[in-house]
């Protein structure tokens, strides 16, 4: 619930950290990113199709396998660019998210001093959001085929479907933390930070995804208040605790 509430939180600050013009990048941002995934789900789908197509060896029903391998293989590497759109949001956005949580926190904490901006410190940023983020897919990849393999058995989809998503919620409340955590620790320090907060990265990451789904404007917010509720959450529970 302290993940959760932090997004009460945001709302309530919008103006006062002056989040309108982040919206802005993040919209342009996820647009590219949607224009990236769709083409190469659709040019990338075709080419898997024409592949598929020379399973079916016959003449009889080929147009109709043709048109069901195309349409099959679309939607599987859109599915993929979907799965994949919250990393992709969180490395590309990430030097400015970094900036505005870095504004954030010493708004919120007089003591807090920045470090001091360069192009240099910029790169390390992104360098390790891309390894961070890289990390945190694969492992979440491995872990969700595993629990898809384990609901093929009767009745375990049950079980094995809010566990998916609680999975994915840990590791999108990790990537939003990070870029308050890049500041204060280093990446083996971070994930160890992570695991003593287990929950309240799940409760942050749940409604991160929360807003992902939301047609059109989610990729566009969900960065922005994403960051900041990790951002309020971090500094209160760090810095005030």
């Amino acid at each position: 619930m302290n993940g959760i509430l932090a997004y009460l939180r945001v709302l309530k600050s919008i103006g006062k950290y002056g989040l309108l013009k982040y919206f802005l990048f993040s919209g342009i941002v996820s647009l590219i990113i949607a224009a990236g995934v769709t083409s190469v789900s659709v040019y990338l789908g075709d080419v898997l199709g024409t592949w598929m197509r020379y399973f079916y060896p016959w003449e009889t029903g080929s147009g109709i396998i043709g048109k069901f391998s195309d349409w099959t293989s679309r939607i599987t590497l859109f599915a993929l660019g979907l799965f994949s759109l919250k990393y992709l949001l969180l490395i590309m956005v990430s030097p400015i998210m970094s900036y505005m949580s870095d504004s954030i926190e010493r708004q919120m904490n007089d003591v807090y001093v920045s470090p001091k901006f360069s192009i240099k410190t910029m790169i390390s940023d992104l360098v390790r959001s891309i390894r961070i983020n890289l990390r945190n897919l694969s492992k979440e990849l491995i872990i969700t085929i595993g629990l898809l393999i384990v609901s093929l058995f009767p009745g375990a989809a049950v079980v094995t479907a809010p566990l998916i998503f609680l999975v994915q919620a840990y590791y999108a409340g990790f990537g939003i933390l990070d870029y308050w955590m890049e500041r204060h620790y280093r990446v083996a320090d971070s994930i160890l930070y992570i695991r003593d907060h287990r929950l309240d990265a799940v409760g942050l990451g749940t409604v991160y995804l929360g807003l992902l789904l939301i047609p059109f404007i989610g990729p566009v917010i969900a960065p922005v208040l994403g960051a900041t509720a990790a951002t309020i959450y971090a500094v209160e529970n760090d810095f005030y605790e």
